[in-house]
């Protein structure tokens, strides 16, 4: 006699997929890029990279094309790519559309913040917290982005949640090779601790005095670091920006 279990009965999860090889290239060759083990300003051979990865050049060859696309790198079809070289201007103009776009995260989460959208948000701050403690700056860098991101999913908007995660490449590039301020880890998490407070409160205007303080603050700090970095230096001290 064959028996059958109920699907409702069955406890397996379901298995996440498998990382395919390009987006195992592509986060790779993105963590080399931002923490400055690929160098910039030389031209980075995909040859090369596709043997110390150990993969074909075909997922190399996709991890490079988006990588370009998304503007972290100029690309050389079937040679290799040069890291991008961000000036103040660029800085700027980044923070610039960042700051709207984060404001508009803020205008349309606020008055919609729900218990449950408001537990999600708590628990995201007390990870980041519990991070930066850490005192890894890489990693504090990614557990703030990670808070920002937190936000702008919650609504629910792919197109703002898109344009947010290129800037953010672009700035972390900027940031990461340039930002030597320790000091900011904790500022920053000062900064994001006001804005939960009037998020909790659902006060749009606080909400969104709190957010292009932090946003501009943040924007300064990396400026100046820019100004006073010295091209060629080896890779530096580095803490969460914002």
């Amino acid at each position: 006699m064959v028996f059958y279990m109920s699907q409702d009965n069955f406890i397996l999860k379901s298995i996440p997929p498998v990382p395919s090889l390009k987006d195992i290239a592509l986060a790779t060759i993105k963590e080399a890029i931002l923490t400055e083990k690929l160098e910039q300003g030389v031209m980075h051979a995909e040859a090369t990279l596709a043997n110390e990865l150990g993969i074909s050049r075909t997922p190399v060859r996709e991890a490079l094309i988006h990588l370009a696309s998304r503007g972290l790198i100029i690309y050389f079809p079937r040679k290799g790519f040069r890291i991008t070289s961000l000036t103040e201007k660029d800085v700027r103009d980044l923070f610039e559309l960042r700051l709207a776009l984060e404001l508009t995260v803020i205008r349309h989460i606020t008055t919609r913040l729900t218990a449950e959208s408001l537990a999600v948000i708590e628990t995201i701050w007390t990870s980041y917290k519990r991070t930066v403690e850490s005192e890894d700056p890489d990693v504090s860098i990614r557990a703030n982005r990670n808070f920002h991101l937190s936000l702008a999913n919650l609504t629910d908007n792919s197109y703002l949640i898109n344009a947010l995660e290129q800037i953010r490449d672009l700035i972390d590039l900027a940031s990461f090779r340039s930002l030597e301020i320790s000091s900011r880890t904790l500022e920053a998490v000062e900064e994001h601790e006001r804005l939960i407070a009037e998020l909790k409160i659902k006060s749009l205007n606080g909400a969104l005095l709190q957010m292009e303080t932090h946003i501009r603050t943040t924007e300064e700090r990396v400026l100046v670091a820019i100004q006073n970095s010295i091209p060629g230096d080896s890779y530096r001290k580095r803490q969460g920006v914002g």
